[in-house]
């Protein structure tokens, strides 16, 4: 995986090659199989219009069937290698397509899992799926389109000049024209067509973050109303999709039409030349021919060689963009590497300041001393910092200043695998995986046994609903908990919790969306796995701070007041407004 400490740089022809060697290391035969199986194509290609002309000369001008059959012979398995050749170049590069690519996706995947957390929450969706499923394959066209058939256009290009100059040194001249015309061409164009690529890169990023966007909102754009103005914003982006594509093809166009018309003016004076040279010069017909041939592929693969760095430049603004992204902050700022080991689960949280890059501050000297084996609660109007206090807990976020201690221990002087061991979290979005319940369970804990799964699920409270299923616990509740409710899920999370047994439990609103009735359920189930932990209760129902010993009311990113419960309900403002608590009711 790439390291973030590692300067990013701007990557052009060369460096984007070398960033992507390091994909092709461990395929290297197959990719050289493949490079050696196209030069051998490309030399057939080559070879052919001379046997050709010889077979024409040795009937027209030698009169010597036996060696025109000879020759044809060659020609004959020439054509037959060739054909076998180009399928067991393919044969290659599917091999080479499958691997190579799924060596860029899984590094760039991976590096998803290891980005830093306010990094990723600011990630456009839509761009992320790009860079895995659609970038990475233009990796591939890069080094197959633009590298391996750019050298070896280049070398027939090279072969084809060299043999016109034997031929004839004049027209070889001629066919020299060509080259730097349509290199200085190319470099002309390669700048303005690359600012292109990088701009639709930057919008199509944009538009397809904004479809994600739109297609998990459907349902409340149809409640709202808001139709119509989503259709707005689409004809919109599409408009900036359409310029940015029409200005780019138009570069492409202006520069192969100044090519094409170049080139017919040499074709032209090529095709005078062979002329005189055939009255006066006495070049045989098969020569004509090889000349006439070798000029049209000249000629073709002058336009390719340029039409190839107009392509590199536009898939360079794709590899670039999976480049800078190898290269986004990770938790490898995150120095610690000793064991977390937590006995009591007593945490202290000291003066800790935290703002988002905006510069608005989340939390300003909060301060707070949960005891071992507490069942406490933090509260507060949303935005006031309550879960990001719970993510600097897991080590998703660091403090800009202040520390917090687990049992004595600094959190930053601990490895995030020891932090994650012994501290679990439920949120209110339950994470279900596409397979059995089962599965979904031993995300807690992959080695458990069968006893351990049932104990982790009769605790949860879902042991009986589990029988109830034709399958049992093997039951597939597909993506994202397809036919189980939010109750269900929430007893899945508990029960995954449960087998991995940390020492310390957050739920952060992990019963916000649920009806009274199923929260009383999986307040029971909670009663059991916190039962001996240490457990930070975030809520914004009364009902689930009513079970903690002690709570928190965070306001503008501070401590404005502790206290129990049953305390609070009677004699605290703050915890009357926020849970809209009767006087009569807070006096009973």
């Amino acid at each position: 995986m790439q390291k973030s400490s590692d300067k990013p740089i701007k990557l052009n022809y060369i460096t984007a090659f070398k960033y992507l060697g390091k994909y092709m290391k461990g395929h290297k035969l197959r990719f050289v199989a493949f490079y050696i199986g196209w030069l051998l194509d490309s030399a057939a290609a080559v070879i052919a219009p001379i046997i050709f002309g010889m077979m024409i000369n040795e009937i027209v001008y030698y009169k010597d069937t036996a060696m025109f059959m000879r020759l044809s012979l060659v020609f004959v398995v020439l054509t037959i290698f060739n054909c076998i050749m180009y399928y067991l170049i393919y044969q290659v590069y599917a091999y080479n397509w499958i691997m190579f690519i799924l060596g860029i996706k899984r590094d760039v995947f991976q590096h998803m899992y290891h980005a830093d957390a306010q990094y990723m929450s600011n990630a456009n969706t839509g761009e992320l799926i790009n860079k895995v499923q659609w970038y990475t394959s233009e990796c591939m066209h890069l080094v197959v389109r633009n590298l391996v058939h750019t050298v070896n256009n280049a070398l027939i290009v090279i072969f084809c000049t060299i043999y016109i100059f034997i031929i004839s040194w004049q027209v070889g001249l001629l066919m020299l024209v060509i080259v730097p015309v349509a290199v200085i061409v190319s470099i002309k164009f390669g700048k303005k067509i690359r600012h292109y690529g990088d701009k639709r890169v930057e919008y199509f990023n944009s538009y397809i973050g904004w479809i994600f966007e739109i297609l998990a909102s459907l349902r409340d754009i149809r409640f709202l109303g808001a139709q119509k103005r989503a259709d707005r914003k689409f004809v919109k982006n599409h408009k900036k999709l359409f310029k940015v594509n029409i200005d780019s093809g138009l570069s492409s166009m202006h520069a192969q039409n100044v090519i094409n018309v170049v080139n017919t003016l040499i074709q032209m004076a090529i095709f005078t030349f062979i002329a005189l040279f055939a009255a006066n010069a006495g070049i045989t017909i098969g020569l004509i021919v090889v000349i006439v041939t070798y000029f049209g592929m000249l000629t073709s693969n002058v336009q390719n060689l340029s039409g190839s760095y107009f392509d590199a430049q536009n898939r360079i603004s794709y590899i670039q963009n999976i480049y800078d992204f190898m290269h986004c902050p990770t938790e490898e700022k995150w120095g610690g590497k000793n064991d977390l080991i937590v006995k009591d689960g007593n945490i202290q949280i000291e003066n800790i300041k935290f703002a988002y890059d905006k510069g608005n501050k989340v939390l300003d000297n909060l301060s707070l001393n949960i005891n071992p084996g507490d069942r406490f609660a933090l509260v507060g109007k949303s935005g006031c910092g309550k879960t990001t206090l719970a993510y600097m807990l897991i080590g998703f976020y660091i403090p800009q200043d202040g520390t917090i201690k687990i049992d004595g221990q600094d959190l930053r002087d601990c490895s995030l695998k020891s932090i994650r061991n012994n501290i679990g979290i439920v949120q209110q979005d339950v994470l279900i995986f596409d397979g059995t319940i089962k599965e979904n369970i031993l995300l807690g804990k992959p080695n458990a046994t069968d006893d351990e799964i049932i104990l982790a699920c009769k605790n949860a409270g879902i042991y009986n609903f589990i029988e109830e299923l034709p399958d049992g616990i093997n039951t597939v509740i597909g993506s994202n908990g397809v036919g189980v409710s939010g109750g269900q899920k929430q007893r899945i999370a508990i029960a995954r919790i449960y087998l991995k047994d940390p020492k310390i439990i957050i739920f952060d609103e992990a019963t916000s969306s649920l009806d009274s009735e199923t929260e009383e359920q999986i307040h029971e189930a909670w009663k059991s796995i916190l039962s001996g932990r240490t457990s930070i209760i975030i809520a914004h129902r009364q009902s689930s701070v009513m079970l903690c010993e002690k709570a928190a009311i965070i306001d503008d990113g501070k401590i404005c007041e502790i206290g129990t419960p049953n305390n609070m309900v009677q004699n605290s403002k703050n915890f009357k407004t926020l849970f809209a608590v009767k006087e009569s009711e807070g006096d009973a």
